[in-house]
């Protein structure tokens, strides 16, 4: 099964959005902001997700998804997130995002950024797949409860949200994140094989070689 990934930067903080093409399933990850400009790129591919899924709660990758359901007729996309995150949607999701931005001293970006957000459709835990394609869920919290990676061990790639990025990790201030249950999630994937393209949610490509070759 082939995969293909597209990532388009949105939003003030630079957020990527991939679109992911996995044998005959395409599903959006983290469509953060800038639905019509995520919308434009999809039928230039002629393509409908059959999945959103989200690595994670935060406003900053998700506030695209009230638009983008309104522009598909039929069938909607399942959206998909862990458990542990799942009150950053739904009825929940506007207390739980303010809580976090308030945190962050972050409310211009919550104003700017809200709105009311679906709720999901499907919870993820360790290890599911997410249906008809390569990918399978590492739980990997500490930026938040609820954090994920999708990691496609026969296409060596990863999707890492805010857990690993190219020269760094997740910030760990807020109410839902903690330091040291982070680190201990960059272990886990430090025995992915170093070969293993990773693509975050902000910043550039890299792998894991280069970010977790040494000691964590």
């Amino acid at each position: 099964m082939s995969v293909q990934i597209e990532s388009i930067q949105v939003g003030p903080l630079g957020e990527n959005v991939y679109i992911v093409q996995s044998g005959d399933t395409t599903f959006i990850v983290d469509p953060g902001d800038e639905a019509e400009k995520i919308l434009r790129f999809l039928q230039t591919i002629e393509t409908t997700p059959q999945f959103i899924v989200l690595t994670h709660g935060h406003l900053d990758h998700s506030s695209g998804l009230p638009y983008l359901l309104t522009q598909w007729k039929g069938a909607l996309p399942r959206i998909a997130i862990h458990s542990l995150d799942a009150a950053y949607l739904g009825a929940a999701g506007e207390a739980t995002n303010r809580k976090l931005f308030e945190g962050l001293r972050a409310m211009p970006y919550f104003r700017h950024a809200w709105k009311d957000l679906p709720e999901p459709d499907l919870l993820l835990a360790e290890g599911d797949s997410i249906p008809g394609t390569n990918f399978s869920v590492l739980h990997t919290p500490g930026h938040s409860a609820g954090s994920i990676c999708l990691y496609s061990p026969d296409d060596a790639v990863l999707i890492s949200g805010d857990t690993l990025f190219r020269d760094g990790m997740g910030r760990t201030d807020g109410p839902d994140s903690d330091y040291w249950t982070l680190r201990e999630s960059l272990q886990k994937l430090s025995r992915l094989p170093p070969e293993t393209r990773v693509y975050p949610g902000h910043g550039p490509s890299t792998t894991i070689g280069r970010e977790l070759g040494g000691s964590i």
